[in-house]
């Protein structure tokens, strides 16, 4: 015996030790998982990769630049009105001894005049020019990559290495195998002129690539402001394409006299266009109809500061500016719904995100390609790197000249930048996950379009230009309601059952009823979710107003049924004894056969003959809903004074169980009457409970899930509740009878006490069950991520979204490490509350022990 006693007290010891490791190790890897996420980027000290670019007798200033997605060769746009090509391979990884090692490619003339404005559009392969003479051009930078094998190479290149870059015919080569090279290359092409005006000179360009074509934009000398949309037609028979225009026309009249606006600029949709001038004055125009344009709105992008533009550039998707100044501040505006505004659009232009004010004057900006970033040259030599959703600055640098910087460009994978201060600036740039940050995650967020900062949750869309949306606080508020909601159906009636069970249950029945209760816990929850979201939710749309009846009415008749038998004599109850259960049974077919009347007279009485009409806000006053409330509130009450009542009567003899019924029935209506006057009074002061606790009423809601995921914690509650009930010694109970108290006296107040500590932990045990739950969530609640406490609308849990996400997450992704960021939220709120549980359940033991 000894021995296994011994092996027995090891196993355990073993087993508990292994548990700890094992849930130590998950939150290790959780955490291993989501560090990345809060690492500051990285932003390597910019080095020069090429000098000064010389022509026609002097240098040129680069006025546009850009990087291919290999990172091995640059573009660049100069003021001699030419492109040129470079090799940056052999440059990016040069240190200090590597000074001038980029290499001049080929270049590029496509204009026989000089352009007298331009634009290079974020993420498009365009560029705009225009032109003194009235006519703008557009111009495509597209790379090339070109397999070679190597018997067409020479002799040279076959002697390099497998990897190594090299520049080759006018291209950067790259040997990737011992038979094949791939050579890289940027080639431009001009389209034909396009004439927008006759004798009067461009002096603003902008473009724009929408579905349906290209879009642009001018102001030409005369202050006249021309919107263009382009049609594509290619020939088939001669290959040539034919460009059709569309052009709608406005004269700017500003109201102040600061001349010809310095910059024009096209929103993304092509509906929207800003002039705006060096002093910070804008005039946003609405070019939605072509044929009559309006100024929707004029506003001061200096927000008042003083200080003139320097620098303007569209964020990707062109629909947040960002404006630069003479003070170094850098900020981001953008529309949003204004209904009550003026504005001819509906739309105002705000000042959404202050990224803060850097060491010098802005001088240069670049937005990335493919994510919220931002890199902001600065007229000391300074470059940062910001992500404007969250607000963050996320790397910084300088370059060794303090020369200022006047263009800067991410590349397209935002792993590096290039940049131009008198001589070609490359630099390394490691940010991985630039839209995290614990302000992003768990704070409100002005997200692009939106009114004001919000709680949000969209990680994608359909667009290239999405902001990603983050927010984890709609996911722990969906866990935190699929849980209250599920508790408050689940608890009490788990609780009662055992209470029941374990105090009032003949054996023989107990021994068939609690295996069978036991029994619901192995349901699968994807089987509850399959008839929560296909059987349940279509039904209970049905019949709302009599769903909602018959949370009244049938504990009503329940009760009112048995304070009926109280006035059956005692042989005849004794006689029907072991027929309660049925007759329970029937009682509860007659409160919902109640509810099926009451119902829809309440719904023509109260909520004008159509619940979900009401719900949706459409007319009505309030009292209905607040009735939904006050009844339940007026109906504890009337509990409160029904248990004063009865301890009365123990002091006057004579009670019978007539007097009992008409007490019930006394209070049930004086609860009706006081929960409507009540409903009444709030209704009168103006009060609405639709879009706060109740509202749109949607077919999967929180209803339904507190409803069906009540039936997948009912079961864990009860078994431990009763077994907790039932663990009380006998003699507690006896010595309560013998001192004449009723059993139901003696299971409130003497048995329940006791037990408290299990009953907690049993409590604690569902409420576990309730937060990890997915599959019921994820079929029956909508899946949609709101911050509301409608309990006629869904939303979306932690683990639910989890369980959806996680397959199609990119893995090491922001997105893949903010699930895993979810999943240890959910971690700690569970050992929170477990925590916490034991520590409750302690102070319940140590006074059951005082007993």
């Amino acid at each position: 015996m000894r021995f296994f006693d011994a092996l027995a007290r090891n196993l355990i010891r073993i087993g508990g030790v292994g548990t700890i490791v094992a849930v130590s190790t998950v939150f290790v890897f959780l955490v291993w998982v989501v560090a990345p996420l809060f690492m500051r980027a990285d932003l390597a000290r910019p080095r020069p990769v090429f000098g000064a670019l010389a022509g026609a007798g002097a240098q040129q200033r680069v006025l546009a630049i850009g990087e291919d997605d290999t990172l091995l060769t640059i573009w660049a746009y100069t003021s001699a009105s030419r492109f040129v090509v470079l090799s940056a391979g052999a440059g990016r990884g040069a240190e200090a001894g590597g000074r001038y090692s980029g290499g001049l490619l080929g270049e590029v003339r496509p204009f026989a005049i000089a352009p007298t404005a331009y634009a290079f559009p974020v993420r498009s392969t365009q560029a705009v020019f225009g032109f003194a003479d009235g006519t703008t051009r557009l111009v495509r930078a597209a790379p090339r990559t070109e397999y070679r094998d190597a018997s067409s190479m020479s002799e040279q290149a076959l002697q390099r290495g497998v990897g190594e870059t090299f520049v080759y015919d006018g291209s950067v080569a790259r040997r990737v195998s011992a038979d094949q090279f791939e050579l890289h290359t940027v080639e431009f092409t001009a389209d034909e002129p396009i004439q927008v005006c006759d004798g009067a000179a461009i002096v603003a360009v902008d473009l724009s690539e929408t579905p349906t074509g290209p879009v642009e934009a001018s102001v030409d000398e005369r202050g006249v402001l021309r919107v263009t949309r382009l049609t594509r037609t290619r020939n088939l028979l001669t290959g040539k394409d034919r460009i059709d225009t569309e052009t709608g026309q406005l004269r700017l009249r500003p109201s102040h006299s600061a001349g010809l606006p310095r910059w024009l600029l096209l929103h993304g949709g092509g509906n929207s266009a800003i002039a705006v001038w060096q002093d910070g004055r804008a005039m946003r125009v609405d070019v939605s109809n072509l044929e009559k344009p309006k100024i929707a709105e004029e506003v001061d992008l200096s927000a008042g500061t003083g200080a003139h533009l320097t620098e303007l550039a569209w964020l990707n998707g062109k629909n947040t500016l960002i404006v630069g100044d003479s003070s170094g501040s850098v900020r981001a505006w953008f529309r949003v719904p204004a209904p009550s505004m003026s504005t001819a659009d509906g739309m105002r232009l705000l000042p959404a995100h202050d990224l803060g004010t850097g060491p010098a004057a802005v001088t240069a900006l670049g937005s990335s390609a493919r994510t919220r970033s931002l890199a902001v040259g600065y007229a000391d030599g300074t470059l940062r790197i910001f992500n404007v959703t969250s607000g963050r600055l996320l790397a910084e640098s300088r370059s060794g000249s303090s020369r200022p910087v006047s263009v800067v460009a991410l590349a397209p994978n935002d792993d590096s930048l290039v940049a131009w201060d008198g001589e070609l600036l490359a630099a390394t740039l490691d940010a991985p996950h630039p839209e995290a940050s614990l302000g992003a995650l768990l704070r409100p967020v002005w997200y692009e379009g939106y009114a004001g900062p919000e709680h949000s949750w969209q990680s994608s869309s359909g667009t290239d230009e999405f902001e990603p949306k983050l927010g984890l606080w709609p996911l722990v508020f969906g866990t935190l309601k699929a849980t209250f909601y599920s508790m408050l159906f689940g608890v009490p009636i788990a609780l009662m059952a055992a209470i029941y069970t374990s105090e009032f249950l003949r054996p023989e029945v107990k021994s068939i009823v609690k295996p069978a209760i036991e029994l619901m816990a192995s349901l699968p929850s994807v089987v509850l979710g399959f008839l929560a979201a296909l059987v349940f939710a279509p039904v209970i749309e049905r019949i709302v107003p009599e769903f909602l009846a018959a949370l009244v009415t049938v504990p009503f008749v329940l009760l009112l049924c048995a304070h009926l038998w109280q006035l059956f004599p005692q042989g005849v109850r004794a006689g029907m004894q072991g027929r309660r259960f049925v007759l329970s049974g029937v009682a509860i077919v007659f409160g919902l056969s109640v509810a099926m009347v009451v119902g829809p007279l309440a719904e023509r009485w109260l909520f004008l003959g159509d619940v979900k009409l009401w719900l949706d806000g459409h007319g009505g006053d309030a009292t209905g809903g607040w009735l939904i409330l006050t009844l339940p509130v007026s109906a504890l009450a009337s509990v409160l004074v029904a248990g004063r009542a009865e301890r009365m009567e123990r002091l006057l003899p004579g009670a019978t169980a007539a007097q009992s019924l008409l007490r019930f029935l006394l209070l049930s209506l004086l609860s009706v009457a006081a929960a409507l006057a009540a409903a009444e009074a709030l209704s009168f002061a103006g009060l609405d409970l639709r879009g706060g606790f109740l509202g749109t009423y949607i077919q999967r809601n929180a209803l339904i899930v507190g409803f069906v995921m009540g039936f997948a914690v009912v079961p864990i509650i009860y078994t431990i509740a009763e077994d907790a009930l039932s663990s009380i010694p006998d003699n507690l109970r006896a010595g309560s009878l013998a001192l004449g108290a009723t059993p139901w006296q003696t299971a409130v107040r003497i048995v329940v006490p006791t037990a408290m500590s299990g009953l907690f932990s049993a409590v604690m045990v569902g409420l576990g069950r309730a937060v990890g739950e997915t599959m019921v969530v994820l079929m029956a609640a909508g899946n949609t991520p709101v911050l509301q406490w409608n309990v006629f609308n869904g939303f979306r849990t932690l683990s639910a979204n989890i369980a959806v996400e996680l397959p199609e997450a990119v893995r090491n992704s922001t997105h893949y490490r903010t699930l895993f960021l979810a999943a240890l939220a959910l971690f700690v709120m569970t050992f929170v509350l477990n925590t916490a549980a034991e520590l409750v359940r302690s102070r319940f033991r140590k006074r059951a022990y005082q007993l």
